[in-house]
């Protein structure tokens, strides 16, 4: 069966999704790219707003940033007191030379949509819009990278300003976020599936039916496709609230649903 039809058969009958056990491997991967990038979309839109006004944002965080270079991995500015913070509708920024601040308050400044970007005493911390579908596979959506990796240690104000300011600055950083949403978002979707499997094999087994951990496993990717679809539109609803649950829940279902029925034995 295809896949075009086994998508079909999702919306409207799910017990052809048994077909799914017999999709090549590669199949499968392909699919769950496909549903993590659609699960990625409502950061993807909010993404496309930050990085409307990063440039203007950018120019005015760099007025504030003094010049500064990484010492024995130590974020070090030319000038004392120099710290600030930078906050609008789409962007908080956090320049903390002196340590006044850690990874926790910048998690706490990320509770809205806004990108927040936190360069600590001895790490830089990068916080993604806190929409739902984020929320589900860490509860602060932090990205840490401490200044003891060497690639960091080039870190300067030219540097800052090429990435806030730059002409491709809107680009880069949509498709930072972009990859770092899409491989968070991909191994999460992973992970829940795997667990959904371990507990949907048990049950296909106490029913008595012949299928394979990994059978069960590729016809859950395919039941996942109406709750995918359905957790998304939420999102783009109610951003702030999380439905991965509800779309793990209503996967199980469909599963339990595409199980053949026992037949009933007669009584003589």
């Amino acid at each position: 069966m295809s896949t075009i039809n086994l998508i079909k058969a999702s919306f409207t009958q799910p017990k052809l999704l048994m077909e799914a056990r017999h999709k090549k491997g590669w199949h499968i991967f392909v699919y769950i790219l496909i549903l993590a990038l659609v699960l990625s979309l409502p950061v993807i839109y909010q993404t496309t707003q930050i990085t409307q006004s990063m440039q203007q944002d950018g120019e005015e965080i760099i007025k504030k940033m003094p010049d500064f270079k990484i010492v024995d991995n130590t974020l070090t500015p030319d000038k004392k007191d120099s710290g600030f913070v930078y906050q609008t509708n789409s962007i908080i920024f956090t320049f903390d030379p002196d340590g006044k601040r850690n990874k926790q308050d910048i998690a706490s400044d990320a509770s809205g949509n806004a990108l927040v970007i936190g360069l600590l005493k001895h790490e830089a911390v990068l916080a993604l819009p806190q929409i739902g579908t984020t929320t589900d596979v860490v509860d602060s959506n932090l990205v840490t990278i401490p200044y003891s990796l060497p690639q960091v240690s080039m870190l300067s104000k030219t540097f800052i300003e090429q990435m806030l300011t730059g002409k491709t600055s809107g680009v880069m950083w949509f498709g930072l976020i972009l990859i770092i949403t899409f491989v968070m978002v991909l191994v999460n979707f992973l992970i829940d599936i795997v667990l959904l499997t371990f507990f949907a094999t048990l049950f296909t087994k106490l029913r008595m039916l012949r299928l394979k951990f990994t059978d069960v496993f590729k016809i859950l990717i395919y039941c996942a496709t109406v709750p995918t679809i359905l957790t998304v539109i939420a999102q783009f609803i109610w951003p702030s609230i999380s439905f991965g649950s509800i779309g793990l829940a209503l996967t199980l279902i469909i599963y339990f649903s595409a199980l053949p029925k026992i037949p009933k034995i007669k009584k003589k």
